[in-house]
C-alpha cells in the first residue's frame, strides 16, 4: 500500500524519520511546481536520488571535471558511450579506468545528498512513497546514507540559511580577500567536523587568526582554502560554486565564516547575466527569506499523522507504539545543535565587539542590533539553554526530556586573551 499526501500535512523530516525508523525499502517521489525528485531507500537507508531539473549523471560528471578527477574530453566520451550502451555513467568511468572507484563513490554520495538537502528547503509540494521488495540503483558504487544523518544535516541547513542570507543575500554577491594568500596555511582536517565543538572553537578573542594582524597566519582546511583562493573581488558566489563543484550551502556557509573571521569583505554585486544557463543554481538565486518556515515543518502535525495511522498506513508496525510514542531524539537533537551553533556564533561576535563574554544569554538579545532572538535561547524541548561563564571557560548546555543536560560544549578561555576596547551594551557588565 502506497502513501501519498502534501508536505504541508506531513513534513519531509517526518517522512524520512518514519521510513528510516521502520527500515522501509521503496521509492519516495517528491513533486513541486518546477521539479520532481526521486529518492530510493533500501532498509531505511538513502541509496540514490535524482532530479528532473538536473540529472544525477550530469551533476556527477561536471563535479568530477571541476574536481580534476577526469578531463572534460573524457566526460564527453563517457557520455557518448552511455547514450549507446544505456549503462550508468559511474560504471563506464570505472570500467574504462577513467576514475578510481573510491573517488566515484565519494562524489556520487555527495551529489545524492545535495539533491535531498535541497528538497528540505521546499515550502510546498506533494509526496508519494511506494514500498517495494527490491530497488534498482548503482550497488557497486553507492554509499548508503542513514536517515539520521540526512535529518541532522538537512534540519541544520534549514535553520542556518536565514542567518547566512543576512550576510549573503544573493548568489551574485562578490567578495574581495582581506588576507594575502601567503598568510594562508592549509591544514588537512582543520575544523571540518562542523559540530558544536568546532562552533565554540571559533569563538576566539585576542588569539584568533582572523587576519587583523598583518603577520598572523590563517589556518584553513583544504575545502576552505579552495574557496578562499577563488575570492578575488571579481567572481560571484555563483561562479565560485560552479568552479568548485560544491553546493550553494557549502560555499555560502564557508564565506559566512570568512566574513566573521575578517578574511573577506563584500566587493559589490555582479549583474545578473541573461545568458546564464537556466538550472537549479542559476534560477534558485539567493536562499529564500521564507526558507526558515520549512524548519517549522519539523513540528509533528498530530492531525495529519493521526489520520494516517488510523488508516493502518503501511509504515505502522502491528503491536508497536504509535509514531509519536516512538519518535526518536534525532529531530530535537539536530535543532538543538543548530541553535547552539547559532548562539556560539553570537557569543563570538559579542566578544569581538565588546571584549567580554555576556553575563547571560539575554544580553545577546538585548544587544543593538540583536545577535539572536528570544526564541533562539529556548531548546527544542522548550527548556532554556544553560549558560555559564567563569575566569577560564564558557559552557553552553541543552536540556533533554529527562531534565538533565544532554548536549554540553565547553570553550576554554586562554589566559593570554586580551580584552578588546569598547564598552559593553546596556544591561551588560564585565564578568
Amino acid at each position: 500500500m502506497a502513501l501519498s499526501g502534501t508536505l504541508k500535512d506531513f513534513a519531509l523530516p517526518d517522512i524520512f524519520q518514519l521510513i528510516g525508523m521502520q527500515r522501509k525499502t521503496g521509492l519516495l517521489t517528491l513533486e513541486s511546481e518546477r521539479e520532481t525528485v526521486s529518492v530510493v531507500f533500501e532498509q531505511g537507508m538513502v541509496v540514490h536520488a535524482d532530479s528532473t531539473v538536473r540529472r544525477l549523471d550530469d551533476l556527477l560528471g561536471n563535479v568530477l571535471v571541476r574536481q580534476g578527477k577526469i578531463r572534460k574530453e573524457i566526460l564527453e566520451e563517457a557520455l557518448a558511450k552511455q547514450k549507446v550502451s544505456m549503462q550508468r555513467l559511474g560504471f563506464i568511468l570505472t570500467s574504462q579506468g577513467y576514475i578510481e572507484r573510491g573517488d566515484l563513490t565519494a562524489a556520487l554520495s555527495e551529489q545524492v545528498q545535495q539533491i535531498v538537502f535541497r528538497v528540505f528547503r521546499w515550502k510546498s509540494g506533494n509526496y508519494h512513497f511506494d514500498p517495494t521488495a527490491d530497488t534498482d540503483y548503482d550497488r557497486d558504487n553507492a554509499s548508503p546514507v542513514s536517515t539520521d544523518h540526512i535529518l541532522m544535516e538537512g534540519i541544520r541547513r534549514v535553520d542556518e540559511w536565514p542567518i547566512i542570507e543576512k550576510r549573503i543575500p544573493s548568489l551574485d554577491f562578490v567578495f574581495r580577500p582581506l588576507v594575502p594568500q601567503k598568510q594562508i596555511k592549509v591544514v588537512e582536517g582543520a575544523d571540518e567536523s562542523g559540530g558544536l565543538a568546532a562552533a565554540f572553537g571559533n569563538i576566539e578573542g585576542g588569539d584568533d587568526d582572523s587576519g587583523n594582524s598583518p603577520t598572523s597566519e590563517v589556518v584553513l582546511n583544504a575545502q576552505e582554502a579552495k574557496i578562499y583562493k577563488l575570492v578575488d573581488g571579481k567572481r560571484s558566489v555563483a561562479t565560485t560554486m560552479e568552479m568548485t563543484g560544491l553546493s550553494d550551502f557549502d560555499v555560502c556557509r564557508t564565506l559566512f565564516d570568512f566574513i566573521d573571521r575578517n578574511l573577506v569583505a563584500p566587493a559589490g554585486q555582479e549583474q545578473a547575466r541573461a545568458q546564464r544557463p537556466a538550472g537549479p543554481r542559476a534560477s534558485a538565486g539567493a536562499p529564500s527569506q521564507a526558507v526558515g518556515l520549512v524548519g517549522l515543518g519539523v513540528v509533528l502535525l498530530l492531525s495529519g499523522i493521526g489520520f494516517v495511522v488510523s488508516l493502518g498506513a503501511p509504515f505502522r508496525i502491528p503491536a508497536s507504539p504509535s509514531f509519536f510514542e516512538q519518535e526518536s531524539d534525532t529531530i530535537q537533537k539536530s535543532r538543538d545543535v543548530a541553535r547552539m551553533q547559532r548562539i556560539a556564533s553570537a557569543l563570538r561576535a559579542y566578544y569581538m565587539a565588546f571584549g567580554v563574554y555576556p553575563n547571560t544569554l539575554e544580553d545577546l538579545v538585548n544587544a543593538s542590533p540583536p545577535l539572536v532572538s528570544a526564541d533562539d535561547l529556548l531548546g527544542a524541548g522548550g527548556a532554556a539553554y544553560l549558560y555559564q561563564t567563569s575566569s577560564n571557560r564558557v559552557v553552553l548546555q541543552a536540556i533533554g526530556a529527562s531534565g538533565e543536560p544532554y548536549l554540553s560544549v565547553v570553550r576554554e578561555i586562554l589566559t593570554e586573551e586580551v580584552t578588546l576596547p569598547g564598552a559593553p551594551p546596556v544591561k551588560s557588565a564585565d564578568p
